[in-house]
């Protein structure tokens, strides 16, 4: 499956998983893609899921909201590796309190969604939430 289509399918999963919650579903965000896949393609490349990356290009969240130019007054990330679909990925979130979270959190509204494979064929998932500043 081709990296935006993955990426798609990420978001509407994750928008099922708030609908079924009762919370308002997630706006797709061109900017968090960017910084999602930013992200995406740092940790392929490293070969290891961090939030904080520091031999990257952009090594935290915020520099790669900055370099995405999205303009947020609250911005989280989770990260996935090794799951072979868009629906592994959401589920394995879903079963971890802290991803569950973020994805459940009602401060944001926006999301990205980033997706690579490393040159062994691992698969890593990036969802950037955000809500921009007002």
């Amino acid at each position: 499956m081709a990296g935006s289509s993955v990426a798609s399918a990420v978001v509407a999963l994750t928008n099922a998983e708030r609908a079924h919650g009762g919370m308002a579903t997630f706006g797709a965000n061109a900017r968090l893609m960017e910084a999602a896949q930013i992200q995406a393609d740092q940790v392929a490349v490293a070969g290891r899921i961090e939030h904080v990356l520091q031999d990257a290009r952009y090594p935290t969240l915020e520099d790669r909201l900055a370099a995405s130019s999205y303009a947020w007054q609250a911005a989280g990330e989770n990260l996935a590796s090794g799951q072979r679909s868009a629906g592994q990925a959401v589920d394995g979130w879903m079963q971890s309190a802290g991803h569950r979270a973020n994805i459940l959190n009602p401060t944001f509204t926006e999301i990205g969604v980033g997706y690579a494979t490393d040159g062994s064929g691992r698969q890593y998932y990036v969802q950037v939430f955000g809500r921009p500043r007002s």
